[in-house]
């Protein structure tokens, strides 16, 4: 098995970057779903979750308010912080199990044919600096770059209003971060059909290679 952690800030293209990988055969694991499993009604950490944002962050079914609560969080540094310590550790859990069932998955089925493909792995990480206790999983990171102007319109266009995307931005890791980390970088500065066929050339390439280890940073504009 090939785990991939995917890199990107907010509107930063990572969602189109994951779609076009498990096109091509990937299996996607995305943090923000294990994070509202996390948050799911009977989950260990709402009662953290309540004693830090309020009795009333909790809906009638015992889940959690989402929208509510990421105005609460997101309001300062401070309380995010304060959520991710919370939240961060079982989403870590969870993501590891997630892995290891399709290990052994894979396992499995070598076991029955031993020709049966590689599995591949792609995680969406919106918040790699986060991650770091988790980077043992990740044979390689991948990072999704955009200019912050059009990341902005992006998500205006979706309804988010500008001030929040403003300050979502200035809470998550710079691009140099990502960039630092990321063995090969895409630069979503092209029209969308461009873009996912630099995407499934990627893949190709990459596919060729038998999923071998990664020993450089490379982006599209590297190679141009």
């Amino acid at each position: 098995m090939h785990v991939i952690y995917l890199a990107g800030g907010i509107a930063s293209g990572k969602s189109t970057v994951a779609r076009v990988m498990g096109e091509c055969g990937a299996i996607r694991i995305d943090l923000d779903e294990l994070s509202r499993e996390a948050l799911a009604p009977g989950s260990r950490i709402l009662p953290q979750i309540k004693a830090e944002f309020g009795d009333d962050i909790i809906n009638p079914m015992g889940g959690v308010k989402r929208e509510l609560l990421a105005q609460r969080a997101f309001a300062t540094t401070e309380r995010t912080v304060t959520l991710e310590e919370i939240e961060l550790p079982l989403i870590d859990e969870l993501l590891r199990a997630r892995v290891a069932k399709i290990a052994e998955e894979e396992r499995a089925e070598r076991e029955k044919n031993p020709e049966a493909p590689q599995k591949i792995v792609v995680v969406e990480i919106p918040l790699l600096d986060r991650m770091r206790g988790s980077f043992d999983m990740a044979d390689e990171v991948v990072g999704v770059f955009c200019p912050a102007p059009a990341r902005r319109a992006r998500a205006a266009q979706r309804g988010m209003d500008p001030r929040d995307f403003d300050r979502r931005l200035h809470q998550q890791p710079s691009d140099a971060y990502i960039k630092a980390h990321s063995s090969y970088v895409f630069n979503n500065i092209r029209t969308l059909d461009v873009f996912e066929q630099e995407v499934r050339d990627w893949w190709k390439r990459r596919e060729s290679e038998g999923w071998g280890p990664v020993s450089k940073r490379a982006s599209r504009d590297d190679q141009a």
